[in-house]
């Protein structure tokens, strides 16, 4: 199959002037629209809550979003896990802990009221699930518990953390999982399994299948190493491509790499579209794919040259291109085809995934091209300056 006609040579370079400045004004929005609007990360990068919870039957997403806000999870995303009758579905938001800055005063207080002022009070957990508290004098754990329950803060108990005459107390709430356990129960009923895995009981809540949560020095970690993780690829690329080509290919490379990153990044922050891990997955399949059809069109350009095809270095990339171009559409378009269906039928979940790498598919196979190409014209420039300068 031929979308172009076979020994034809295409002029790709004329226009390779122009939209080379198209795209250094896009790369240049891209990171200006970094710089001032942001991203939106996701709770891998920010910290937050997720949670997969499993119903015997399907329930209300409206109503199931309600009654989660109510246990304190703020703005949370509630979409369908799986097919649509399975009765599971996935919560997510940026809440990291349940205990504010109220419910926290209320229990200083109840707990001063008692034993005093205490003289440590350490409540810088980000689960919001561990308060450490020392008072002036020991006391008995049952009394501890005891002036928590009077203060009506339910589900709390409380142990030593230290063995020393005085030793340091550590209070443990009930944390998210809990809380939302409770909530969901009360709200829909519970029902279990027998063992032949039928569910047994007239309520429609079953189980949490999977809880997760990340802090905001966790997020921040993962950030930075999601940063590197690209860099690292980037150079990796231009030390493979120096060794199997030359210096003329290799910055065209990863200059083309460099501009299908940037314009992606900078889409997601113009859609203010969650930014997560899945994200950076998405930008390493786009450098690596992007980079499969540079080498392509390299390789050909390398033959060519070899071959004495073309009178000049720009009549013979316009022919290598013009060999390979039926080629990379072809893979371009079948590779678009097949991720455009994941991003229609793949749900929530794996969307921003799969729309990260449509804009790969398109700006990779466009970079190949106009941005990779001309830079070698450059670089073979730039090398045959020097090399005159110093003769």
């Amino acid at each position: 199959m031929e979308f172009f006609k076979p020994g034809k040579q295409y002029n790709f370079l004329g226009v390779a002037g122009t939209l080379t400045k198209v795209s250094a004004l896009l790369v240049i929005a891209s990171w200006a629209l970094v710089a001032t609007k942001g991203l939106n990360f996701g709770i891998d990068f920010a910290g937050g809550t997720e949670a997969l919870l499993a119903f015997s039957k399907p329930v209300d997403i409206g109503d199931l979003k309600g009654e989660v806000e109510k246990v304190g999870l703020d703005t949370p995303e509630v979409v369908i896990y799986g097919l649509q009758d399975e009765g599971r579905y996935f919560v997510r938001s940026r809440t990291q802990s349940l205990l504010s800055e109220a419910e926290g005063a209320r229990i200083k207080t109840a707990l001063a009221g008692k034993f005093g002022d205490p003289i440590l009070w350490d409540a810088s957990d980000e689960s919001g699930e561990e308060i450490r508290v020392q008072f002036k004098e020991p006391h008995k754990i049952s009394e501890i518990e005891a002036a928590l329950t009077e203060a009506g803060v339910a589900g709390t108990s409380a142990t030593k953390q230290t063995e020393a005459s005085n030793p340091t107390y550590l209070v443990r709430l009930p944390g998210v999982r809990q809380r939302l356990q409770d909530a969901l129960v009360a709200k829909y009923g519970k029902v279990t399994k027998d063992d032949a895995g039928a569910f047994v009981g007239e309520g429609a809540f079953f189980t949490i299948e999977r809880m997760e949560s990340v802090g905001s020095a966790v997020g921040r970690q993962m950030r930075n190493q999601g940063i590197l993780a690209v860099l690292y690829a980037l150079i990796g690329i231009l030390l493979y491509v120096s060794f199997r080509f030359d210096l003329r290919y290799s910055p065209g490379a990863v200059v083309a790499l460099v501009h299908d990153v940037s314009i992606t990044i900078g889409i997601f922050s113009l859609a203010g579209l969650e930014f997560n891990l899945p994200i950076i997955a998405a930008l390493l399949a786009i450098v690596g794919y992007s980079l499969n059809d540079t080498i392509v069109v390299y390789d050909r350009i390398r033959e060519s040259l070899k071959m004495g095809l073309g009178s000049s270095l720009p009549e013979t990339i316009n022919l290598s291109v013009s060999d390979t171009i039926s080629r990379t559409v072809l893979t371009s378009l079948t590779t678009f085809l097949a991720v455009l269906s994941i991003f229609v039928f793949g749900g929530g979940i794996i969307q921003n995934f799969a729309f990260a790498m449509l804009v790969g598919i398109i700006v990779g196979t466009y970079s190949s091209i106009y941005i990779a190409s001309p830079i070698v014209i450059a670089m073979d420039r730039y090398l045959k300056g020097r090399q005159a300068s110093a003769a």
